[in-house]
Parts: C-alpha cells; sequence; structure tokens
C-alpha cells in the first residue's frame, strides 16, 4: 500500500487520433480552387481539407491525423473515378492537408500509396525498389513538414499471410537509414479484431465439418493470441480496432475478450497496446440485392465513453476514433452519421454532430488525468455482477492480487487493476460496464487492505476522500468509469 499522498506531474499524454480524414473531395476529385467545389452531390463533394474543419479536431483534443481518400502521397491513376497520379508533393492534396495540419498544431500519418496501398495492407515483395520509394516519401515529407510529419500508417487489418511483410517494412522504417532522415519517426498500425474469418489468423485453416465461420469458444481465442504474438512481433504493439455498438441495443460479445487477450499479451512480453473505437452509425447494403452488410447504432455520450473507460481497464495506451470522417467504398451503398460530415443541407457541406461533442467530452475527460494513469502498468482484471451480456461472460477477469480485498456492484461492473513500478502505487480504473443501451447505474462499494484515503478520478476531476475501514462506495452512471488510488495518509 503507498504511503502518503501521491503526487504526480503533468509530463506525459494519451496520443488521439482520427481514423480517417478529412476528406478533399469525398467519392470524386474536382480540379479546381480548394473550398470552392459546389455542395451538389451530382456534381461532387465540396473540399473539406478547410480552417473550421481543422480547428474542429483540435478542439476535440486530437493529437494526430491518418489523411484519407484524396490525400495520399502519390496515388494511383484512376481516370474513372476521377484519380490520377500525383506527379509532385508541392500542390498536392496531401501537401495542403499538411499545411492545414501544421496551421492547427496537429500531427500526421500519412501513407504512400505505392507501398501501402489505400491506407491498407499491400502484397507482393518489399525490396530495395521499396526501400527506395520509402526513403524518397520520409525524405521529402521531413523536408517540407519536420514537426507536422509525425510518423507513417503502416496497416489497416493485414491476415496473417500480410505479416510477413508488414515486418519487413517496419523494419526498414526503424533501421539507422530511416532514422537517419528522421530520428523520431513513428508508426501507427491497426490490426484484426477477433471476430474476423479464423483464416485470416491461421494460415491454412480448414472448418472442421459442421463449424460456423464465426464462432466464439476457445478455439478461437487460441487461434487469435498466435495472431496477435505475429503482429506484435512484427511492429512491436498491438494496436486494433473494434466497432461493439450494433442496432437495437446489441452488443459485440467479445469485445472485453479481444481487450483482455491483448492486454494478457502485453503485460506478458512487454509490448503496448492500442484501439480504434467506434464513432460512427452506419447502415450498409449492397446497392444490386438491398441485402444489409452491417448496421451499427450511433453513439451517444455514454456509449462513447463506456468504450473508453473499458479500454483504459484494459490498459490501452492510446485512442483512436472511427471515423471522424464519412468513408465509402464502391459496390455498398454506406448511410453514415460522423463526427463532421457531409450534409446537403449545410451550405459549407459538413457540420459538427452529436458524436462529435461526445468525443470531444470524453477526450477532454481524459486527457485532464493520462499523465497519472498512464504511470500505472496492467495486472489484470476483475468482474462483478454479470448478467446473462456475452461481452462479460466470455472473457476471464481472473486476477486476485492487490489490496482490494472485497468488492459489490449492483450491476455489471469490470475492475481493472494496475501498479505504479516508480512508487509502489496501486490504481483501479472502476467502471460501469453494463451494457449502456439500457441506460443502468451501478453502486459499487469497495473496501482495501490497510488504506485510510484514496484518489479517485471523475470525469476528468480528481477527488480526495476518507475511508472508512477502507471502504470506498461509488455511484456511477451508465458507461462511466473512475480511477482510484488507495493510500495510507
Amino acid at each position: 500500500m503507498k504511503k502518503n499522498r501521491p503526487v504526480y506531474i503533468d509530463d506525459c499524454s494519451i496520443p488521439l487520433t482520427a481514423y480517417m480524414g478529412p476528406r478533399r473531395a469525398g467519392k470524386r476529385r474536382w480540379y479546381g480552387e480548394y473550398g470552392k467545389h459546389p455542395a451538389d452531390p451530382a456534381e461532387g463533394y465540396p473540399s473539406f481539407i478547410t480552417d473550421e474543419v481543422f480547428e474542429d479536431y483540435k478542439a476535440a483534443g486530437l493529437t494526430f491525423l491518418m489523411p484519407e481518400g484524396d490525400a495520399y502521397y502519390m496515388q494511383n491513376t484512376d481516370p474513372e473515378k476521377g484519380n490520377f497520379w500525383t506527379k509532385e508533393f508541392v500542390g498536392s492534396d496531401l501537401y495542403h492537408f499538411m499545411q492545414m495540419a501544421e496551421k492547427h498544431g496537429l500531427e500526421v500519418y500519412p501513407a504512400d500509396e505505392r507501398v501501402f496501398g489505400n491506407m491498407t495492407h499491400k502484397d507482393g515483395p518489399f525490396g530495395e525498389e521499396e526501400k527506395a520509394i520509402l526513403r524518397e516519401f520520409v525524405t521529402t515529407l521531413q523536408q517540407h513538414f519536420p514537426k507536422t510529419f509525425a510518423g507513417v500508417m503502416l496497416t489497416d487489418e493485414p491476415g496473417i499471410a500480410s505479416i510477413g511483410r508488414v515486418k519487413k517494412i517496419m523494419e526498414y522504417l526503424r533501421s539507422d537509414e530511416i532514422r537517419a532522415i528522421k530520428p523520431d519517426l513513428k508508426i501507427f498500425s491497426s490490426m484484426l479484431p477477433n471476430y474476423a474469418r479464423l483464416e485470416s489468423y491461421q494460415a491454412g485453416y480448414i472448418y472442421p465439418d459442421n463449424a460456423k465461420p464465426v464462432q466464439f469458444n476457445s478455439e478461437r481465442a487460441r487461434i487469435y493470441a498466435g495472431y496477435i504474438d505475429a503482429c506484435a512481433d512484427a511492429t512491436g504493439e498491438f494496436s486494433f480496432d473494434f466497432y461493439p455498438l450494433g442496432e437495437k441495443g446489441h452488443l459485440s460479445p467479445v469485445f472485453y475478450q479481444n481487450l483482455e487477450q491483448a492486454a494478457r499479451a502485453g503485460r506478458d512480453q512487454g509490448f503496448p497496446i492500442s484501439v480504434t473505437l467506434q464513432s460512427f452509425r452506419m447502415d450498409a447494403h449492397y446497392r444490386d440485392t438491398k441485402k444489409n452488410v452491417v448496421i451499427y447504432r450511433t453513439p451517444n455520450y455514454e456509449d462513447i465513453r463506456w468504450q473508453v473507460y473499458s479500454a483504459l481497464a484494459f490498459g490501452v495506451r492510446s485512442i483512436g476514433w472511427f471515423t471522424f470522417w464519412q468513408h465509402y467504398s464502391e459496390g455498398v451503398e454506406r448511410f453514415r452519421e460522423a463526427m463532421v460530415m457531409y450534409d446537403s443541407a449545410e451550405p459549407s457541406g459538413y457540420r459538427k454532430t452529436g458524436i462529435y461533442e461526445a468525443v470531444k467530452k470524453v477526450n477532454a475527460e481524459i486527457k485532464a488525468i493520462d499523465h497519472i494513469f498512464l504511470r500505472f502498468q496492467w495486472k489484470g482484471c476483475k468482474k462483478l455482477r454479470v448478467s446473462n451480456e456475452r461481452n462479460m461472460r466470455l472473457f476471464k477477469a481472473d486476477y486476485k492480487g492487490g489490496s482490494l480485498t472485497e468488492q459489490t456492484a449492483d450491476n455489471d461492473t469490470l475492475i481493472g487493476c494496475f501498479e505504479n513500478p516508480e512508487d509502489g502505487a496501486e490504481g483501479y480504473w472502476i467502471v460501469n460496464a453494463s451494457n449502456p443501451y439500457h441506460y443502468q447505474k451501478d453502486n459499487v462499494t469497495l473496501r482495501f487492505a490497510d488504506a485510510d484515503r484514496a484518489l479517485v478520478y471523475r470525469k476528468g476531476i480528481e477527488y480526495d476522500l476518507p475511508l472508512t475501514d477502507g471502504m470506498l462506495k461509488l455511484d456511477l452512471g451508465c458507461g462511466e468509469g473512475a480511477f482510484v488510488i488507495p493510500y495510507q495518509a
């Protein structure tokens, strides 16, 4: 038990990103002056690389961006889609994007289309020709934007067959040759969540007779663990995306399981984990059959904070939001609400939504205390009052250590257990883990051995509270989380 009240200086912060956006001209490129494109969808979409949009990004608490759509480096030629090969960096959409980011104090992680391919993994060789491309890519961006160019978007959801190539690219980006150009180059990657097809995680996997392609069982968990190890070996970390909020209150059954599997591997092998969370609504269906592909509900403030505090309870070190912008796929019609989106009713062609305001609010809450919880290392989890919600039932949460000796709760509760290796202090993320769709409150009672006070951080505010017989009571709202540090005065 930590003796005396711990005090931590504000010298570190959690990275927050928009994955993806903003786009310049939606589905089609318009050859003209920035910001002057007509808002008529029949003609195209307006430019969104504007002061107003980048001010919104900065105001939301974001620290870095990954360009999408038209703002790749060296785009491929596709006359039918209105795209062309960018022959010069100066004057390109990416150049304009980075000018705006520099002006508003945001970092950028671009992708080179020739190697990475539309911000996603790309198969094929990686040899001297590809190294020369990356060398030129990093050199050019560093020359023009040495502060704004912070890192590289490496890959998005690669299957196991692509991990070998990802590893080779990663090794080169961290080589002395590249470090001589950009010593502090950072890398961003996003790997598959645990609900893809099993052959994505294990090469040559053959389903047993009568097996369901997506079946959440111990076999899936075992195979996915091997995928985590392969990705971490390739990149030195594990970052993945997960969108748990379905229609009509449906919640993914394996959100917590995915977080815990990543957290356990990171703890045992010494690599950090990060996650990209859901900040959009989407109804998607094929144009020809109108058959639904996937449906996600519109997140509100409670949904947003439930995702964030749950992720932090598993020791996540970086958070991304998918998406701050509309995203298009050919052949599929998508109707989305994003934080800043195209809206034909708006003269400017975009507007801030309720999702934007919710993310902005939660980002502010965590940034107020991130310098504290980032000092703590994840040890494991506990869970209380488990309902019939599969998301709560399907992960282990079997941590036994620490000074937290007794705990009760009215509803599903997640407890992330941490320790600060610098001073020995214990920290606990207490999260109202019940499905936020149902708006349930949670009364939690905790008892700590040998503690008579606790620092409690809620909604970014610090409270120094006395404990009676080591007991602390919390009344958590829907999706709310509190970080607790017990100590002896």
